[in-house]
């Protein structure tokens, strides 16, 4: 990790070059991201002081805003002492990076994009983990380019018809890719974990091994219930 100079009092501090290796995390087979957890920690320990914040609006006093085209989107910012940095904004997305429309804007959304929009303005604003931000073109035409790739890798080895079923959900979009995205977001000693757990409670005498396999056991509302509980119990517990 590069050594980062002190910077002056009140100055934005350059934490670009910061970032390593082990801070990394895959998303799927492409992309590749930090969480924000560990961002906060960097913020913290070499921009003390500045601290993350979301613009209201004055008229509404609402943090989510407007688009013309009827979507939502946050205005982002850092601020340290009498010091603002300029506004960021950040649009409200599902999991497919769409954005929503105002009237379909959950909690969960708002919270989701805060956090996103958190790493996005630090990027913006600090230049932390600049290297991801500036690959996007590139990973989004290797995505285009790869696409009859991802779907063989989506589907996985299929394991008769549930799981072809499985499989073609998960591509189209429900539930079990919303579970599946959050499993991408844990370290991976953690999702195995959880994983593991959910096997023990449900499938006790499965022979399946290996994340893949161990996934697609998950078919029902109450699976996804379970993962989910389980998931929450393993962030609680862990550091």
């Amino acid at each position: 990790m590069p050594n980062q100079s002190k910077p002056k009092e009140g100055s934005i501090p350059d934490l670009s070059g910061l970032i390593s290796k082990e801070d990394l995390h895959k998303k799927g087979s492409f992309a590749t991201y930090m969480n924000w957890a560990r961002t906060t920690q960097y913020l913290r320990e070499h921009a003390p002081n500045w601290e993350f914040h979301l613009e209201c609006r004055l008229d509404t006093q609402e943090y989510v805003w407007a688009a013309p085209d009827g979507t939502g989107y946050l205005m982002c910012f850092f601020k340290n002492g009498e010091k603002k940095t300029p506004l960021f904004p950040f649009p409200i997305m599902d999991n497919r990076n769409n954005p929503l429309p105002l009237e379909k804007i959950s909690a969960r959304d708002v919270s989701d994009s805060h956090r996103r929009g958190l790493c996005a303005c630090a990027a913006f604003v600090f230049g932390l983990a600049y290297e991801l931000w500036a690959r996007i073109e590139i990973e989004e035409a290797a995505l285009v380019d790869a696409a009859p790739i991802k779907k063989e890798i989506a589907r996985s080895p299929q394991r008769g018809a549930n799981a072809k079923k499985l499989a073609n959900e998960m591509i189209q979009g429900n539930p079990l890719e919303d579970l599946y995205r959050d499993l991408q977001d844990l370290a991976p000693n953690l999702r195995s974990e959880t994983l593991q757990q959910f096997k023990a409670l449900r499938f006790p005498k499965s022979d399946i091994a290996g994340n893949k396999g161990l996934f697609e056991l998950i078919k029902t509302e109450q699976h996804i219930n379970d993962v989910k509980a389980i998931m929450e119990d393993i962030k609680i517990d862990s550091p």
